[in-house]
């Protein structure tokens, strides 16, 4: 994508030498044209009530897009959520859950989920699974994330959470339909549940577990991460605290990963009669900058770039992937122009990589 404008410009070239990075291997593939094999992925996705989202389609998450190595193609069941607009959090953990870490998962799933909040998990047996079922219980909207082609249940005793997934939220996955639940695919889907979330919640997790491959993923991506604290004494389910140690924030309850982003739109959730007791939490409305700042001395002396985010940050405060899409810059560079920005004295920077302008 840094040598071509679109994958349109990409499957016609018939010159791949001066391309670095890439394999003779790679160029032989890109060379070769037929479509069947893609065209028989469409159909069969088609044929399941699914769509196709590409890497430059205007419905594809920025989120993603601002990962090291993002899907270049989404298999999508269901409707797929405003993504980019709304507070999502990643839910993960150990497949073998206890009584006590299913229960914790259920108490702060349904909060977040009566208080407006996306989850996204992995379709995994244990602590994925009891996280979704929350949020849908509570009338709110649960992404999975496969690591296997639609047509496909793994595992199979998923299969009526994957439907009550798809009847109000999604589930998606980078591979066609036929993909296999293959081993390696999981630490890859894994990179997608940490690039879909602003933040990464572990409610209970071994030292070694797929959960702590995501909370990495979400920490090298700038997203925040949460877990739940357990007994020093416990010797199985240590992850937790182990991570906790290394920068994650310890919550006790949903009003903790919250708290972290008053700023943040959230959707109104489905009432159901679930017995969920919604927390008296306060969602700010967007906040105007009404004070014209174009005669400011410190506006003047910005560069052309600069004051294009100034100006966009005057409407109201914004997300870095918000600003991101509306500027239409990588986010790389946005990243470095905010980081100068704030040690001008223009921004500030707000819980859950939102800035205010200061001005």
């Amino acid at each position: 994508m840094e040598y071509f404008e679109s994958i349109e410009d990409i499957y016609f070239s018939k010159n791949f030498n001066s391309i670095y990075g890439i394999s003779d291997k790679d160029k032989s593939e890109l060379m070769d044209k037929d479509l069947s094999a893609a065209e028989h992925a469409a159909e069969k996705t088609f044929r399941l009530g699914a769509k196709i989202i590409v890497f430059d389609d205007e419905n594809y998450p920025q989120l993603l897009k601002n990962i090291p190595i993002p899907p270049y193609v989404l298999y999508v069941l269901g409707k797929i959520p405003e993504l980019d607009k709304v507070l999502t959090i990643g839910v993960v953990g150990t497949r073998k859950s206890s009584e006590y870490g299913n229960r914790i998962t259920e108490e702060i799933c349904s909060q977040l989920a009566a208080n407006g909040v996306v989850t996204v998990g992995g379709l995994a047996a244990g602590i994925d699974a009891v996280g979704a079922w929350a949020t849908i219980n509570a009338g709110g909207i649960a992404v999975g994330v496969s690591g296997c082609g639609l047509d496909r249940v793994y595992p199979a005793s998923n299969a009526e959470l994957y439907k009550a997934m798809a009847k109000d939220g999604c589930i998606m996955t980078e591979y066609p339909p036929g993909a296999k639940p293959i081993g390696f695919h999981f630490p890859e889907r894994n990179r997608i549940i940490a690039g879909l979330s602003r933040g990464i919640l572990v409610t209970e997790a071994p030292v070694k577990s797929g959960a702590l491959i995501t909370a990495r993923y979400a920490l090298e991506n700038n997203r925040d991460v949460f877990a739940v604290p357990r007994g020093i004494d416990e010797k199985i389910f240590q992850g937790t605290n182990e991570i906790i140690q290394q920068g994650a924030k310890l919550v006790k309850n949903a009003e903790d990963i919250l708290c972290e982003y008053p700023y943040a739109v959230k959707i109104s959730p489905v009432r159901k009669e679930t017995g969920v007791k919604q927390i008296p939490y306060k969602q700010e409305d967007n906040i105007s900058n009404t004070v014209s700042v174009q005669d400011n001395g410190k506006y003047k002396s910005l560069s052309d770039k600069e004051k294009l985010i100034a100006d966009m940050l005057m409407e109201k405060d914004m997300q870095i992937d918000e600003m991101a899409r509306g500027l239409k810059m990588p986010a790389g560079e946005l990243n470095t122009k905010l980081i100068m920005l704030e040690m001008k004295g223009i921004v500030k920077k707000l819980p859950g990589s939102k800035y205010q302008l200061k001005i």
